[in-house]
C-alpha cells in the first residue's frame, strides 16, 4: 500500500489539521502583503546551507518560514479560475510579498533573519522569483511532508489536482532566499 498521499476520503480532516498547524507554528500573514504567503519566524533546525550568493545559514539561525496560505488557494478556486491563472496569480502575489518582506527586513522587522526558507513541490516556480532551490535529502521528515502537501494539493489545489491519481509522489525540494539576495532583488532601491 503506497503512504505518499493520503486517501480521499481522510482529505475532509485537512483544513482542521491545517488550521491547527497554522496556530501552532504562528504563522501570520504579512501587514499589507496579498495574503497569499504566511510567515513563520524559528529557527534553522537542519544543516548548513551555503547559498549561491556566499550567504551561509547555520543550525540555529534565525530564518523565516514560507508557508502558502491555503485560504488564499481556495478563494480563487471559489471564483472558477484556470490552473494557469491561479499560477500566475500566485507569483504576482508572491513577489509582492517578498517586496513587502523586503520593506520589513528594512525596517528592522526580522533584522536577525538570516534568509527564508520553504518546502515546495514547485521550485520551478520560485527559481522564476530568484529562490536557490536545493533538494531535500531522503528523511522521514521528507516522507511526512511529501505526504502532509500531497494532500494540501488534494484538498485546496485545483479540480484537477484533487483528483489526479499519479503514480508519481510530489518531489519535495527545500528553497532558500539569504537576506542579502532579497534586499538587492527586492529591497527598497528596487520600488
Amino acid at each position: 500500500m503506497r503512504i505518499d498521499r493520503p486517501p480521499a476520503f481522510v482529505l475532509i480532516l485537512w483544513p482542521l489539521i491545517d488550521g491547527i498547524l497554522r496556530r501552532f507554528h504562528h504563522m501570520i500573514p504579512l501587514t499589507g502583503g496579498s495574503g497569499a504567503v504566511l510567515a513563520e519566524v524559528r529557527r534553522n533546525n537542519g544543516h548548513t546551507v551555503t547559498l549561491a550568493d556566499g550567504s551561509e545559514i547555520k543550525a540555529g539561525d534565525t530564518i523565516v518560514e514560507l508557508h502558502i496560505s491555503n485560504n488564499w488557494f481556495r478563494e480563487r478556486h471559489k471564483l472558477g479560475l484556470t490552473t494557469a491563472r491561479v499560477t500566475r496569480d500566485m507569483l504576482v502575489s508572491f513577489t509582492h510579498d517578498l517586496h513587502i518582506l523586503a520593506k520589513e527586513l528594512d525596517n528592522g522587522i526580522f533584522s536577525n533573519c538570516t534568509a527564508l526558507h520553504g518546502c515546495t513541490h514547485i521550485g520551478v516556480v520560485t527559481r522564476r522569483i530568484g529562490f536557490q532551490v536545493v533538494e531535500t535529502p531522503n528523511s522521514l521528515w521528507k516522507r511526512f511532508a511529501r505526504f502532509y502537501i500531497s494532500g494540501l494539493v488534494q484538498a485546496y489545489g485545483p479540480r484537477r489536482s484533487r483528483t489526479r491519481r499519479s503514480n508519481e509522489p510530489l518531489e519535495l525540494e527545500e528553497v532558500w532566499f539569504s537576506k542579502r539576495e532579497l534586499l538587492r532583488r527586492y529591497g527598497s532601491a528596487h520600488h
